[in-house]
């Protein structure tokens, strides 16, 4: 059932909503040319109708009327991805009050002079462009299965291995962030073995070629991959030593 929900009289909603299944409601909502309170006032009326959380949230144009996070109030979202410049205050909104469960993709250049002293990230995937206002203290706490940063300041990627060590995470696979100064000479590890694990591991939308990666094995016996390729960091977790076919 599609329908132009947003382009119906405000008496109309009624009747049209009482008739929603559950998958009508999951069909996302698009406009870009109504004012944005009308959107608004849609968007709460359905929800409290129906009793249901917004699942995802996604920001994609320049022009967006004000349709920020805060104007619905978000605390909760299983996924969210920001593909266009925000304020400062909408961004600093995000990071602190919005519970994000699965994924959060932020794609845009923040203002130059951001700065937040400390940000918890607890989701399934994280992806951050431009991440030079992530500080040390909120990246060795990123509690995520799969994290990509570009652009950021030079954060201690051996100290995020170390404590991996020392931890009994079985959820994290894998990390890529832009390499500064940090590099893993003298780290102690062994060098790749094709008899142990395969050559090449699935990460970010690429193969990523490990032999010339270090590998360390865990105490419980999860092995894993450091390595410094194409001015980028890898940290790879071989939950499955040998992996399907790559190419």
């Amino acid at each position: 059932m599609t329908f132009p929900l947003l382009k119906l009289p405000s008496l109309a909603y009624e009747n049209v909503i009482l008739n929603l299944s559950i998958d009508d409601v999951k069909t996302p909502w698009q406009s870009s040319f109504l004012p944005a309170i009308q959107i608004k006032v849609a968007f709460d009326y359905v929800q409290h109708l129906l009793r249901v959380q917004s699942t995802e949230y996604n920001l994609e144009a320049d022009d967006h009327q004000g349709l920020l996070p805060q104007l619905f109030g978000f605390q909760k979202c299983a996924s969210m991805s920001l593909f266009t410049a925000i304020p400062a205050e909408e961004l600093k909104y995000v990071l602190e009050k919005v519970e994000i469960s699965e994924k959060l993709d932020m794609r845009f250049e923040a203002p130059p002079n951001f700065e937040i002293g400390f940000a918890r990230f607890r989701m399934d995937e994280l992806k951050i462009d431009r991440a030079f206002w992530i500080t040390n203290e909120t990246f060795l706490t990123m509690d995520c299965v799969k994290i990509e940063l570009t652009g950021n300041r030079n954060l201690s990627i051996r100290d995020f291995v170390s404590q991996w060590l020392s931890s009994r995470n079985t959820r994290f696979e894998w990390i890529s962030i832009s390499a500064v100064d940090e590099y893993w000479y003298g780290f102690e590890g062994q060098p790749w073995n094709p008899k142990v694990r395969d050559r090449f591991y699935r990460a970010a939308r690429e193969n990523i070629d490990c032999a010339r990666g270090i590998d360390i094995v865990r105490e419980d016996g999860l092995l894993a991959t450091v390595l410094r390729r194409f001015r980028k960091n890898y940290f790879l977790v071989w939950h499955e030593r040998f992996q399907p076919d790559l190419f």
